[in-house]
């Protein structure tokens, strides 16, 4: 019956049987063309040669086999957020290497768009790139045909970093991004927190922020807390725009001379006074032990925050007012910037001699949800 109805149909209406049909087919052949374009991404994700080598291939989340299969192909143009830190931290470390087996990773820009300037004309063009050694490492080595293929300086500072290198880009300052321009609840500081003993603790901070000093409308800003037994007291110092000087390619901030942080060698120099304390010190992060920068975005919130130190060590001299050296003491480091507008957050951190713990939560006035996040590192 089925078959004398399609026969019917055909006879009666040839011409838009014929359209149904082939528009059916083209659908098919669509289908069959994204179907065979992801199984050849899978099987390049297997190819050592073609991927990058290895046998597993990390994408970005959400991204799926049956995506690639339905054709997800724009999903090759996703990074990895945070890449850096799994490589260091997830993939090559020590935990990576001796309870999951993991000889190497090897990252890899796939299909970045760059643009290329000769004789005086901008083409642009996409393009590939891989870590020289990383690559050797995972067993995926490009046949050379000439020259030297090898890890520039910024190849070994991607895979390899050295403590300077790590702190100066995790930790950098930052200028307003266009959004916040002119905005006066614009703020960026680094704060340090030190335990003396277990009944005394001292808080320092170096701000940036908007109309501190008045003359350009932005400043610096020392804030002092002590901490002990008998309460708490705070002292805060005011600097003019003119004396402030700031890297944002390092933690470096400087008010003058009378107040500094400084990284020399993966090392903080810490230098502020304020009332009658005043605080000079060395801050030495237990490597490995820093929460990656993250910052929140959108038209109602800019919130960044980094940890380069979950856990520390201080020497040096406080003064509050006696002075008194101290050394091996336990510290404190993180940096915060963003757009303090209508913006409140709770945070807390606990760390021992092998475990870190970082948990918190921002809140804006956008009605977005929130949502607490906890963050635990070892050594």
């Amino acid at each position: 019956m089925l078959f004398r109805l399609i026969a019917a149909e055909i006879q009666h209406r040839p011409g838009r049987a014929a359209f149904l049909l082939a528009g059916y087919a083209l659908g098919v052949a669509v289908m069959v063309v994204l179907l065979a374009v992801g199984e050849a991404m899978l099987e390049q994700a297997r190819d050592r040669t073609l991927i990058g080598g290895g046998d597993l291939v990390v994408v970005p989340a959400g991204i799926s086999p049956d995506m690639l299969r339905a054709g997800g192909a724009t999903s090759l143009f996703l990074g990895l957020d945070q890449a850096r830190f799994l490589q260091h931290v997830i993939f090559e470390s020590r935990r990576g290497r001796d309870e999951y087996g993991i000889v190497a990773a090897s990252p890899i820009l796939d299909g970045k768009l760059v643009s290329i300037e000769a004789g005086g004309r901008e083409t642009l063009a996409l393009a590939s790139a891989e870590i020289p050694s990383r690559s050797a490492a995972a067993g995926a080595t490009p046949q050379l045909l000439a020259g030297r293929w090898e890890d520039s300086d910024a190849d070994r500072e991607w895979a390899a970093p050295t403590a300077q290198q790590l702190y100066s880009r995790i930790d950098r300052l930052h200028l307003p991004p266009a959004a916040a321009t002119g905005d006066s609840t614009w703020a960026e500081w680094h704060y340090f927190n030190v335990v003396l003993d277990d009944q005394r603790w001292v808080y320092v901070t170096l701000m940036l922020g908007g109309r501190v000093g008045v003359p350009g409308e932005w400043g610096g800003r020392v804030l002092l807390t002590i901490r002990d037994s008998e309460g708490h007291r705070s002292f805060e110092r005011d600097f003019p725009d003119a004396v402030v000087q700031f890297d944002t390619t390092s933690p470096d901030l400087r008010f003058g001379d009378q107040a500094q942080v400084i990284l020399r060698d993966g090392e903080y120099l810490v230098r502020a006074s304020a009332g009658n304390s005043r605080v000079e010190m060395t801050v030495t992060p237990s490597p490995g032990r820093f929460f990656p920068p993250a910052q929140l975005g959108g038209t109602q919130l800019i919130s960044g925050y980094v940890v380069p130190a979950l856990h520390a060590t201080a020497r040096g001299t406080v003064c509050l007012p006696v002075c008194e050296e101290m050394d091996g003491k336990r510290a404190y480091h993180d940096h915060n910037w963003g757009v303090w507008r209508d913006v409140s957050w709770e945070w807390g951190a606990a760390s021992s001699e092998s475990v870190s713990l970082l948990y918190g939560v921002v809140r804006g006035d956008g009605g977005e949800e929130e949502r607490l996040f906890a963050y635990v590192v070892d050594d």
